[in-house]
Parts: structure tokens; C-alpha cells; sequence
């Protein structure tokens, strides 16, 4: 059984979509890094100490919807399993490996500004002059004004 983990990081490059040869499955790649950050005492600035790249892989649906919604920059949240890659070197001929990601779950992180869902946004609507706090308010499904509080 793979580990699972969930990552944040940010998308390093705007992520690509492919589709699978024989079975035309919607795969997507993209690459994420994590970082901790420190302030240097001695200058104020902060600088980046621990560094991790990530490689991860989306399917089907949610490959289609992270192409549609992340790009390069985004900070995300991904939840899914990591594995180890193998390959031979071309130029060498060396074994080679790497951890990667398989996503089951990206979402973007909320930690540095606002989403908006979809085009449905909520606005306020300003309560009729006529009524206040304190007044009864008509309800469709009766004749005579309610006796209730305000919802708050």
C-alpha cells in the first residue's frame, strides 16, 4: 500500500494535459514546491531553508479540472499517494529515481486571498426601507405579519 500525504505548495509552472494513447484517459502534470521560510535575524529578509519538489499526477476529471482552475504561482493543497520512480539514465546508463505524487484531491489554499465559486457570488441584499429590524416582515405563505426576531 502506497503512503498517503497531503502537500502544500505552490505550481511551479501552469500544468499540462495529455491524454492517455489507447485509452484516452485525461492525465495531468504538474510540478509543486514547498518551502520553509525563515527571517534572517540579520538582515530582515526572509529566506527561503528546507526545499521540497514534487512531481504530481492528476487523472480523469480531475486532471481536466486543475488544468481549468491552477495555474503557475497558485499555492494548492494536494492530497494523494507518493511512489518511487525508477528509470535507467540515457546518457549514462546509472539507475535513477524519484518520489512523485499521484492526486487524489487539489484544492487551493484560501491562506493568502479569496475564491470565488463559480460565477454564483454572494452580495447582500439591503432590507426594503420600509422594514426595520424590528418590523414584521409579510411572508408569502401567510396573511398577517410574523412575529419573530431578527436572525441574528
Amino acid at each position: 500500500m502506497l503512503p498517503r500525504i497531503t502537500l502544500e505548495g505552490r505550481v511551479v509552472a501552469d500544468p499540462e494535459l495529455k491524454f492517455g494513447q489507447g485509452s484516452g484517459t485525461a492525465i495531468c502534470k504538474m510540478r509543486l514546491v514547498a518551502a520553509d521560510r525563515k527571517e534572517n535575524k540579520q538582515t530582515g529578509e526572509w529566506e527561503d531553508t528546507d526545499t521540497l519538489w514534487m512531481d504530481v499526477t492528476c487523472f480523469k476529471k480531475l486532471a481536466e479540472n486543475v488544468v481549468e482552475s491552477v495555474v503557475k504561482g497558485d499555492l494548492v493543497i494536494v492530497t494523494g499517494k507518493i511512489r518511487t520512480e525508477e528509470w535507467e539514465d540515457r546518457d549514462t546508463g546509472g539507475k535513477r529515481s524519484k518520489v512523485s505524487m499521484i492526486a487524489d484531491t487539489v484544492s487551493a489554499s484560501l491562506q493568502f486571498r479569496i475564491i470565488p465559486h463559480g460565477e454564483a457570488r454572494r452580495t447582500a441584499a439591503p432590507a426594503p426601507a420600509a422594514q426595520a429590524y424590528g418590523a414584521a416582515a409579510p411572508s408569502a405563505y401567510s396573511q398577517g405579519p410574523q412575529e419573530e426576531e431578527p436572525p441574528f
